[in-house]
């Protein structure tokens, strides 16, 4: 028995406009309603920061979309203000409060939910990752998104860390995410057995008819799926909200 299963990723860019001169959390509603995903990674999701109105982001969207959600924050506080900013600490339940960080929305419940801390780069900010089973009858599937960080090489360092722990967990798996790697880096440093399964450019969203390039930041990439998770189509969705574009995968689950 096959059952369809679409996937999306998408770095919201705090629920900012496309240039980012303002917040508008519902034009970022707007596009998530139209990739119509079973599940979407979200990244630089804001919760009770002053720059996007106080508003619990992942709450307000999981919420609005009738999706069951996640939140996992990469620093707790505010960047740039008198009070700072702190990592997670390894194990600590999230103690709420502002934070920056990313999302899981759902239509499928999700079991075995856990932050994963990335390896650190000193010049950069904290990387996590929310990694979460999902089941619908006898399928089982992992996945995990994630935002990595912009430095070269230790973003190849979280991506293998990363990869190396969803193969501990076995079986058809997903990483989802903005990755800050091209996709031909992608391809090649990948641990073997992961693929990509879109291609195409993610990055910087400009409206239409602009004739700026475009770079591929944002994946999805496949591990361990073999006869279970085959992609018939995959598409890059722009719009007016955020500078990064979505990307959307529609999969057949067996």
């Amino acid at each position: 028995m096959t059952r369809g299963l679409k996937v999306a990723t998408w770095n919201i860019f705090g629920g900012r406009v496309w240039d980012g001169s303002r917040v508008d959390l519902d034009l970022t509603l707007t596009t998530l309603r139209r990739l119509d995903a079973d599940l979407v990674a979200v990244q630089e999701v804001d919760r009770d920061q002053g720059r996007s109105h106080r508003a619990d982001q992942a709450r307000l969207l999981g919420e609005a979309l009738g999706m069951e959600w996640r939140y996992a924050p990469a620093l707790l506080g505010t960047p740039g203000s008198p009070e700072g900013w702190r990592a997670p600490v390894p194990g600590d339940d999230d103690p709420g409060g502002t934070a920056y960080g990313i999302a899981l929305l759902s239509r499928l419940p999700l079991e075995r939910v856990e932050t994963v801390l990335l390896p650190q780069s000193g010049r950069d900010e904290p990387r996590v990752a929310l990694v979460a089973g999902l089941a619908d009858g006898d399928r089982r599937l992992t996945v995990a998104g994630t935002h990595l960080s912009f430095v070269p090489g230790p973003n190849v360092g979280q991506l293998r860390a990363l990869q190396r722990h969803l193969d501990e967990r076995g079986g058809p798996r997903l990483l989802l995410g903005d990755l800050n790697l091209w996709w031909p880096a992608v391809r090649l440093l990948s641990l073997p057995g992961w693929r990509p399964l879109v291609r195409g450019g993610t990055f910087r969203n400009r409206p239409p008819g602009s004739s700026a390039p475009l770079v591929q930041l944002d994946h999805v990439l496949a591990a361990g799926a073999g006869a279970t998770l085959h992609a018939r189509g995959s598409r890059i969705v722009s719009g007016p909200a955020s500078d990064h574009r979505a990307v959307v995968v529609e999969l057949d689950w067996r």
